[in-house]
């Protein structure tokens, strides 16, 4: 989480009233970018055509396999400028919303908030009365309380303050300096294509991964077999095919590493940051190692990713280290019977 450059204890709250600045610094993404996977895909797939004559003869007998390539070849260019248009949930957004936010909490014991807090915690030094009064017109006092409270007691101000909006952040929200925004539920800043992958649109990013990997497939078949069938007849022909077929190999092996790490991902509810800079997130450092502090077992972190249908900005609290302890136990039989992992 970034930190502070300051102990001012209100600084977080001041300024939210602040005008945002951004893309003032941050580096924009590659405007060209997705033309040029566009151009990737023509490549890849229009290659195999001009190469294998018998293709275009199957689409002229109105073969029904080359017509459902076709609709995945659409579908997959529609979901990656879909996904890549989205918003993956900017905290702006979130504050805009004022009283329409919903903050869920859970797996937190309530009575756990309410225990006095340790030095340096920002419920210690920021009072409620003090935090209405110094919130921006936009933002509701139970809006800032709550995101206060889905952090564990003895939490500092530092690991709750972005240091580059100077905006409180809710847990699992991080400063993406390519957009120069907080994201909500930040997992990482996706080159290709040009926007974060978090909290609104990780769903939409796993679709196009797995359409992507079903169609690079699928291409690729289509490239083994004109090499199996006709490669004896042109030898130019074969050696293009075998060109074109070594990089769509490897980028075959990256998309499917990429879309076992987010299934992954989505049957614990993490994050690709939660994993790779655990040990930096703060109120990530105590939890043990085989425990994901944010699932809520197997079907319902599949269900809230996929099939949910919950309007406003659902916010997760950290659970209490007794409960991420007692996650973190070894399975026993009764466990297996009674689905503890669902």
């Amino acid at each position: 989480m970034p930190c502070c450059r300051t102990s001012d204890p209100y600084e977080g709250v001041r300024a939210l009233s602040q005008p945002q600045r951004h893309g003032s610094h941050g580096r924009k993404p590659w405007r060209h970018v997705r033309v040029i996977v566009m151009l990737l895909h023509a490549l890849f797939i229009g290659t195999i055509f001009l190469l294998d004559p018998s293709l275009q003869s199957q689409i002229r007998q109105g073969k029904w396999y080359i017509i459902s390539y076709g609709v995945l070849v659409l579908l997959t260019l529609v979901q990656y400028l879909y996904t890549a248009n989205s918003s993956p949930g900017y905290l702006t957004d979130l504050l805009r919303a004022g009283s329409g936010m919903h903050a869920t909490f859970i797996n937190t014991v309530t009575l756990s908030k309410q225990a006095s807090p340790k030095n340096g915690s920002l419920n210690s030094t920021i009072s409620r009365s003090k935090v209405e009064q110094q919130r921006p017109q936009s933002t509701t006092p139970s809006m800032l309380l709550q995101m206060m409270d889905l952090y564990p007691p003895g939490s500092s101000s530092r690991d709750m303050t972005c240091s580059s909006c100077h905006l409180i952040q809710p847990p699992r929200t991080k400063h993406c300096h390519d957009c120069d925004k907080c994201v909500l539920q930040f997992d990482h800043h996706c080159t290709w294509l040009g926007t974060c992958i978090g909290k609104r649109n990780h769903c939409r990013f796993w679709w196009y991964l797995f359409e992507q990997a079903t169609l690079t497939v699928w291409t690729a078949a289509l490239y083994v077999q004109f090499l199996h069938l006709d490669m004896k007849e042109s030898w130019l022909k074969g050696l293009t095919g075998l060109i074109v077929l070594v990089p769509l190999i490897l980028v075959l092996i990256v998309l499917l590493i990429l879309l076992m790490l987010h299934t992954y991902l989505a049957l614990t509810n993490q994050t690709t940051y939660e994993i790779a800079r655990r040990k930096r997130i703060s109120y990530l450092r105590g939890v043990p190692v085989n425990a994901h502090p944010f699932s809520k077992g197997i079907c319902r972190n599949l269900y809230d990713l996929y099939l949910s249908r919950q309007k406003g900005y659902v916010l997760e609290a950290v659970p209490p280290l007794e409960e991420l302890e007692a996650r973190a136990r070894p399975y026993t039989c009764r466990d297996v019977i009674c689905c503890r992992c669902c």
